[in-house]
This record gives C-alpha cells, structure tokens and sequence, in this order.
C-alpha cells in the first residue's frame, strides 16, 4: 500500500515510516518527506463510498489553512484528487495526506507546556478556526460531513445503570432542543483533546480533523474543556489547574470569536455529556490511573447524579459567562 501511496502523492517510498495507528488499528499515520518538507499520511480502512467524507474533510482543512487558522494544509494528489482510494492484498483503504504540524506535545508537569499561554493559545485557535468556519460552504453538499449525534455518543450501555441513564435523558433531551444558527452551529472539530494539538511557541497547532462533524460550537468546547480537566486539571506536584484552564481557555477563545452568555452557559451541559459519555465506555474520568472498585464506581454515580464533574475539583462557574 505505500507503493501505490508513494505513486499517488508523488514522494520516494524510502522517506516514508509508520507514526501510529488510531481508532482500533484501521487508521494508520504515516510520515514522508518531499524536497526535504515533512507530510504526514494517512490511510483509513474503508469502502470506496466513504471517500466523498474524507474529500470533505480535506475540503475544510484547505479553507481553514487557507484563511491562516490553526490547521494542516491538505496534500493534493497527483491527480489533483484530495484523497485516493486503493485496494492492495484484499484490504481497502482510503489514502489523504496533509502538512505535518509542528510543536510539542503537552506535559502537565512541565511548566513550559502546561501553562496560562498555553491555555490562552489553545482556545484562541479553537475560536479563530470557529469564526472561520462560519464562512465556509462545502464544495460539494452530497458529500459535506453528517451532523454529529450526541445521543449515540453516549451509547445503550448507560441503560445498565438507571439513575445515571435518567440524568442523561435529561441532558440529552435539553441538548437536543437547543437552536442551531450560524452564529452557534457548524463544522467541528469534535476531538479536541490536548493530544490532539502541538505547542509551537505562541502558536498552538491543531491536528486529527477525522471526526470532524456538524454540532454546536459549545459542544467543541466543552470537550476540549473536559477532556483537559480529566487528564490536566493537576499535575504531578499538586498544582490546581482547572480554573485557570477554563478561565484562559476562555479569554483565548473570545478574543477570536464572539459567543454570548446563553451558549457559553450551555458549555458545561456538554461538559458533563462527554463526562457521561466516558462513564458508559467504562473510562474512569476520576482517577485513570486506578483501578474501579464498586464504592469507586458508586461515587462516579453520585457525581453524574449531582452534576459534580470531577470529585474534588471545585469549578468556578460564573467563568462561563462574558462577565
């Protein structure tokens, strides 16, 4: 499959080495160089009719890099196609590839990469790419990428535990009625975890777009925000991040897009759907590096039931508010 990757985007198949594979193995990232500049690859398992939902992606990412937000700018192929789909050995792949982004990774423990800026930095490129996107029209309607569904996101494994699965009725019942305008709707991210994005100085270079999809704006950021809360809110020290994440988080994103206090109080309802979300896959979102107990798995019940994100980390909430 390289051979015929090396063909259809024109790079020497000796640059070319394995990164990562992501979703269960059927995604693997790959790196090559041309003329010296490093392009990540990378091929999707896949029938031929998902590839109109990858040419979407790539269509995104190219308005993005184009209008200068925090994106990789997509590789055409040599036959000028923004992605290519091949078949090698009785597998099917779906191939694209994109400029490398350039960076660090995050490390809650060192001061350089886990700091106010980085914070700030963060959701500033999250609200430049949001402001952006509301500009953007898909180059072609039959394929633009589905609008994301919440519901399914949290799954039927959550029925099992019928105090929990009520609460999330309710959430999703309250999310699935909000309004869906230009100004709070539209492309996502939907993966913005700190894994997902590199420190390059001031700038904060975003990658993975793959699970981008239709949602609210609020969405995108409540998971970003929860999901730095679960793996960054403290580090190895004892340092409290969690307000300062939100607060600079928060004055990042403002500063590049203007969202008003009824959806910024809406963020920490999306907050707590990824929280629920986490819960039915089974991910312990208290204390990761432990192993469940019932009393343990009783108490992640409570704090669903009672709207508590993480025991023991006291969120400020009057931080979701343009005040």
């Amino acid at each position: 499959m390289l051979g015929v990757a090396a063909e259809s985007y024109g790079f020497d198949k000796a640059t070319c080495r394995f990164i990562a594979y992501g979703r269960e193995r059927i995604k693997h990232i790959c790196a090559f160089n041309i003329y010296g500049k490093p392009y990540v690859l990378r091929l999707i398992k896949g029938a031929a009719g998902h590839i109109g939902q990858t040419k979407a992606e790539m269509d995104w990412l190219l308005y993005l890099a184009d209008k200068g937000a925090s994106a990789p700018f997509p590789l055409k192929a040599e036959n000028g196609e923004l992605a290519v789909f091949a078949e090698e050995g009785g597998e099917t792949y779906i191939m694209s590839a994109f400029s490398m982004a350039q960076g660090q990774y995050w490390d809650k423990n060192d001061p350089n990469l886990w700091n106010i800026n980085v914070f700030y930095n963060w959701g500033k490129a999250v609200g430049d790419m949001h402001r952006l996107t509301k500009g953007y029209k898909p180059a072609n309607d039959a394929d633009k990428r589905g609008e994301f569904n919440i519901r399914r996101m949290i799954g039927e494994k959550i029925k099992a535990f019928p105090s929990v699965n009520r609460k999330a009725e309710d959430l999703l019942n309250e999310i699935e009625a909000l309004p869906k305008d230009g100004d709070s709707y539209g492309l996502i991210h939907n993966d913005l975890h700190p894994g997902n994005f590199l420190i390059d100085g001031e700038r904060i270079n975003l990658f993975d777009f793959d699970g981008c999809a239709y949602s609210w704006y609020a969405f995108d950021i409540g998971t970003a925000l929860y999901l730095a809360l679960w793996l960054g809110r403290n580090n190895d020290a004892g340092t409290d991040f969690t307000n300062d994440i939100i607060r600079c988080f928060l004055r990042g994103y403002l500063s590049a897009n203007r969202l008003n206090d009824f959806w910024l109080s809406k963020i920490p309802l999306f907050m707590m759907s990824c929280k629920i979300a986490l819960f039915s896959l089974g991910c312990d979102c208290e204390n990761p590096d432990n192993e469940s107990n019932d009393e343990h798995q009783r108490e992640r019940m409570r704090n669903i039931e009672n709207n508590i994100l993480f025991t023991g980390c006291t969120v400020d909430y009057s931080l979701f508010g343009n005040g």
